[in-house]
C-alpha cells in the first residue's frame, strides 16, 4: 500500500498544484484552454505514437477485455440514468446527462497519464485496446441518447455523420493510428525526429495533470445537489467494481490487463460528458459538480483500485 500511496500522491499533487495556481490567480483561468489544447492535440498524441510504435502486440483477442470494461460502462450508464430519472425525478435530458457522466471516464487528462505513471509500458497494450474503441463508442452512444432524450424528432443523420467525421480527425485517434502504422513499417525514426517526439511525449503526463487542476477551478459542487452525488457514487464505486468482477472473476484476464481496466474505470467523470450535457442542456450543473467532486474523491478510489489490482 505504501508503494501505491507514494505513486498516487505525486499524480494528484500535480492536479492540486494546477488547481491552487488557478484559484490563487497565479495563472489566469484563460490559460486553461490553451494548455489543455496542447495536451490533447500535441503532447498526448506524441505519447501514444511513441508507445504504439514500439509496443509488441501478442496474438491475443481483445474481446474479453472489451467485454469486461464496456460491461461496466453499460451497468454504470444505466444505473446513473435510472437513479436521476426515477429515484430523483429528473427530466429525460437530465437523466441522459447523468447516464453519460456515470460511465464516461476522464481518459486523456487523468486515466491515461495515471496508468502510464503507475503501471508503465506494461499497460500500453490493454490501454491501447480500450482507447482504440472508447472514444467512438462513447461519443456515438452519448449522442444517440441525448438526441433521443431531447425528443427533437429523432436522430439526425447529419449529426451522426458529423460525429463520425470528428472521430476521424480526433488527435488521440490519429496518434494511436499513426503509431501502429509506423510500427508496421519496421523503420526507426531519425534521431532528431525521435528526440522531438520524446520531448513532447515526456511532457504529456505532467502537463495533462496540471491542466486538469487548472480546469477544475472552473467547476463547482455546491449547486449540483443529489444528482452530482449519485453520479459520483456510480462512477467511482459501481463502475470499477463491476469491471473488476468481470475482468478478474468472469473473464480471468491477466493481472496487468485487469489493473488497466479497473484503474481506467476508477477515473472520475470525464470533461467530455460536461460538453455533451452543456450542448444539450442535460443537467450540466450536476455533471459539473460530479467532475469536481469525483476528481477530489478519486484519489481514494484510484488508490484502492491500484492496491486491489497490484501487480509485481
Amino acid at each position: 500500500m505504501e508503494q501505491v500511496i507514494n505513486t498516487v500522491i505525486p499524480v494528484f499533487g500535480l492536479i492540486a498544484l494546477g488547481y491552487l495556481a488557478s484559484r490563487s490567480g497565479l495563472i489566469a483561468q484563460s490559460v486553461t484552454g490553451g494548455l489543455t489544447a496542447f495536451v490533447f492535440t500535441i503532447a498526448t498524441p506524441a505519447l501514444l505514437f511513441r508507445t504504439m510504435a514500439a509496443v509488441e502486440v501478442p496474438a491475443v483477442s481483445p474481446w474479453a477485455l472489451w467485454a469486461a470494461y464496456f460491461g461496466g460502462v453499460a451497468v454504470a450508464w444505466l444505473m446513473g440514468w435510472g437513479l436521476v430519472r426515477h429515484a430523483l425525478g429528473g427530466s429525460p435530458l437530465a437523466a441522459a446527462g447523468a447516464g453519460v457522466a456515470s460511465a464516461y471516464s476522464n481518459t486523456v487528462l487523468l486515466g491515461l497519464p495515471l496508468i502510464f505513471a503507475v503501471i508503465g509500458d506494461r499497460g500500453a497494450l490493454p490501454l491501447f485496446l480500450i482507447l482504440s474503441i472508447h472514444l467512438p463508442i462513447m461519443a456515438f452512444a452519448a449522442t444517440l441518447q441525448m438526441e433521443l432524450a431531447s425528443q427533437s424528432g429523432g436522430l439526425r443523420a447529419r449529426l451522426v455523420v458529423n460525429v463520425l467525421s470528428g472521430l476521424v480527425k480526433n488527435p488521440i485517434v490519429i496518434g494511436l493510428a499513426a503509431g501502429v502504422l509506423w510500427r508496421l513499417t519496421g523503420l526507426s525514426l531519425p534521431t532528431a525526429a525521435q528526440t522531438l517526439v520524446d520531448m513532447l511525449a515526456d511532457a504529456a503526463v505532467p502537463t495533462a495533470l496540471f491542466a486538469m487542476g487548472l480546469g477544475l477551478a472552473g467547476y463547482g459542487v455546491r449547486a449540483a445537489g443529489r444528482a452530482a452525488l449519485a453520479i459520483t457514487a456510480v462512477k467511482l464505486v459501481v463502475h470499477p467494481l463491476v469491471v473488476w468482477v468481470l475482468a478478474a472473476e468472469v473473464f480471468a484476464l491477466p493481472p496487468v490487463w485487469t489493473a488497466v481496466a479497473v484503474v481506467f474505470a476508477a477515473a472520475p467523470t470525464g470533461i467530455n460528458s460536461f460538453v455533451f450535457s452543456t450542448q444539450y442542456r442535460a443537467g450540466a450543473a450536476a455533471v459539473s459538480g460530479a467532475i469536481a467532486l469525483g476528481t477530489a474523491l478519486s484519489i481514494v478510489t484510484v488508490s484502492l483500485a491500484l492496491w486491489a489490482t497490484a501487480t509485481p
